[in-house]
């Protein structure tokens, strides 16, 4: 984590990088060179009661191998979030707990997360479509 900040809306901005370590080029395997930082805002599950967003200082990298076709890519760690992704991880696990234990609805906890309901709907629907079609979840019921 590299800061914590309010903004003006009462939510908290979490700033947070990877640390420095050698990267490979997924495709060659090549060790890549660094091409410096980017940064992916994400909505991240509430604190002390406020929205919550996360700025993550993503690395991006160079593959110095001139037949490879991957050039520059981004780091993706999918602890923190999906590729692509507007929810983190945790907001989107945060999310459904609220909606299976706690009764609430996609509207609710996409004002307590500060964002939209098709932002909240589109992070979570997969999971939920994932989890219906798993029929372990019946296992032990008579």
């Amino acid at each position: 984590m590299t800061g914590v900040e309010r903004d003006g809306g009462g939510g908290l901005r979490v700033t947070v990088e990877s640390a420095l370590a050698v990267m490979g080029c997924p495709a060659c395997g090549v060790v890549a060179s660094s091409h410096g930082r980017r940064t992916v805002r994400l909505v991240d599950a509430p604190s002390f009661g406020r929205p919550v967003e996360l700025r993550w200082r993503k690395r991006t990298w160079e593959c110095p191998e001139p037949s490879c076709p991957v050039g520059v890519f981004t780091e993706q760690d999918d602890r923190i979030a999906k590729p692509r992704a507007m929810l983190t991880a945790r907001a989107c696990s945060w999310a459904v707990h609220q909606i299976r234990r706690e009764h609430g609805s996609v509207s609710g906890v996409a004002r307590q997360l500060g964002t939209a309901w098709k932002t909240v709907w589109a992070s979570i629907q997969p999971i939920l479509a994932a989890a219906a079609k798993d029929e372990s979840r019946f296992a032990g019921v008579t």
